[in-house]
């Protein structure tokens, strides 16, 4: 009779995990030399604003964030970038994406970025290229760490390097942070 058994609950356990899953988006980690190498734009800034709207066949909403650049460490220097990403709420509709960032004006940020169209780009990495700058309030030195990624779930990240997993709290100043990742050392 407990033979019977082991098929069903083998099958609720499947099913417990894909459960878990569904609620997480899955992304290949990236480290910061990849994201580096591969961004068409490393720039610092702050978040001006954001906005959600529909398509142009009002099918999704996305989400325009607007960055003024403080300064550009890779690609051509550009006053304000639009980081565009899926999701947001427009008219009492909203759409989530589980790992989508979020933003909050005057944050201060070091993105890595790639093309999204023409005129906008998006987070390296889904979200794994956005990191926080804090700043020091004695000092003024400047120090960067990776944001939670909650609901994301990241495939592939080392344990060794303190920088390498997203929402790991150790600081790092900004100019290392930089240096390691463009490979300047």
């Amino acid at each position: 009779m407990t033979r019977s058994y082991v098929p069903l609950v083998a099958l609720l356990v499947i099913g417990c995990c894909l459960i878990c899953a569904a609620h997480a988006t899955q992304v290949m980690y990236q480290s910061p030399q990849q994201m580096g190498t591969e961004s068409a734009l490393v720039v610092r800034g702050k978040v001006q604003s954001t906005q959600s709207y529909w398509n142009a066949s009002h099918t999704k909403i996305f989400t325009r964030t607007q960055i003024a650049v403080d300064e550009t460490y890779k690609g051509p220097h550009q006053g304000v970038i639009d980081i565009v990403q899926i999701g947001g709420t427009v008219d009492k509709v909203k759409v989530t994406v589980q790992g989508a960032l979020q933003w909050k004006a005057g944050e201060e940020v070091l993105l890595f970025v790639e093309p999204y169209d023409a005129s906008s780009f998006q987070v390296s990495g889904f979200s794994q290229g956005k990191f926080a700058v804090e700043r020091d309030p004695k000092t003024g030195v400047a120090y960067v760490t990776a944001p939670p990624l909650e609901g994301t779930a990241v495939v592939g990240a080392p344990s060794a390097d303190a920088m390498a997993k997203p929402g790991k709290s150790e600081k790092v100043t900004l100019e290392q942070f930089v240096n390691r990742a463009l490979g300047r050392r």
